[in-house]
């Protein structure tokens, strides 16, 4: 009886040991597809970020290849305005009709900084302002006011400044005043004229 156990003991034993050596063996192909499957996408992982990464240091080739075209095909009117320099200021104070204008520039190649300031009886208006290769920007406004309207002063004077051609002074006796045509200058006129085409009317009837 207990050799019949034994036996039956050992054979149970081997009957677990093959059944899980038979579950290895069948566990075992399936994993290969899955290593398989994950080393091709590592692959095409890195085949992407090298594919991106050529694609940047191609762009980045190309930009710089067009700076230097650019930067070869600077036409003269880039290469002056670059080294161009220069600085005025003008303005002119007429009490005579109350008005007033005023200009400052000043231009450091590509920079150039300035204002312009007017006044028309009721404000005076100022506008700073700066440009350069990015365009032009006002930077600062103001604008006060100054009265009711312009007040005409018939015994005033016009003051002129300039940094490039100096300073003068005018009145109003200085200022040319327009001329009015009476009655019996159209008159004349209108006789000098008419005696002009009578003559033209002669020489063409004597030629012919």
């Amino acid at each position: 009886m207990a050799r019949l156990m034994v036996k039956n003991g050992a054979s149970t034993v081997v009957l677990v040991v093959l059944l899980v050596l038979t579950g290895v063996m069948h566990c075992a192909p399936q994993k290969k597809p899955y290593e398989k499957l994950s080393a091709l996408k590592a692959r095409a992982e890195q085949l992407v970020e090298a594919s991106k990464e050529s694609n940047k240091q191609q762009a980045g080739a190309e930009t710089a290849n067009q700076q230097q075209s650019e930067e070869s095909e600077e036409t003269l009117e880039q290469i002056q305005a670059k080294s161009a320099q220069y600085a005025y200021d003008t303005s002119v104070n007429d009490t005579i009709n109350d008005h007033s204008i005023q200009r400052k520039e000043e231009r450091n190649g590509l920079s150039l900084k300035g204002y312009y300031s007017y006044s028309d009886g009721f404000f005076k208006r100022t506008v700073h302002y700066e440009a350069d290769d990015k365009g032009y920007r006002v930077v600062k406004e103001l604008s006060i006011p100054i009265g009711n309207g312009p007040q005409v002063d018939p015994n005033g004077k016009a003051d002129v400044s300039s940094s490039l051609t100096g300073s003068y002074s005018i009145t109003a006796d200085d200022i040319a005043k327009p001329q009015r045509k009476t009655s019996s200058d159209e008159d004349d006129d209108e006789a000098a004229a008419a005696a002009e085409d009578e003559e033209e009317a002669e020489g063409d009837s004597e030629e012919q």
